[in-house]
């Protein structure tokens, strides 16, 4: 009897996960926005189209920056610091792995970044952690980018 409960508990959970497609497509969404919030042609609402993808309490961690950031108004301020911030990218399609909840992402681009008006060419090789609620919106951020 017991077995059969764990069984149906099991199942239970299952149905009620985010299928790994899901996750997948919300994981690409998510990268290709977080790129595209620092370009020149990113406005206000790029910035809130991302957004709209994350918890309100949603949290960003850079380790390697030692750096967290808590809660969306918090994110949307540095985000906007940083438009127009990068020129000239060219990404790899990201190669992505599906977890419980979570996709682990990892990216390969080329790009110009403006530091203090010049524009420096800089390759970036990064992995993000993206960890997913119940209903498909990201919680938790942690970012290893170089």
């Amino acid at each position: 009897m017991t077995f059969i409960a764990l069984a149906r508990a099991a199942a239970s959970a299952q149905a009620s996960a985010l299928a790994g497609d899901t996750l997948r497509t919300l994981a690409l969404r998510a990268t290709a926005l977080e790129s595209r919030r620092q370009l020149a042609t990113a406005t206000p609402a790029t910035i809130d189209s991302l957004l709209s993808m994350y918890t309100d309490s949603v949290v960003y961690e850079h380790p390697n920056a030692g750096a967290v950031l808590r809660g969306k108004s918090v994110m949307r301020r540095n985000m906007s610091q940083f438009i127009g911030s990068v020129r000239a990218v060219n990404a790899q399609f990201p190669r992505v792995t599906i977890g419980a909840r979570v996709a682990i992402v990892e990216t390969n681009a080329t790009m110009e970044i403006n530091n203090g008006g010049k524009w420096l060419p800089v390759t970036r090789h990064g992995i993000r952690i993206i960890e997913f609620d119940d209903r498909g919106l990201v919680r938790r951020i942690i970012d290893y980018p170089w």
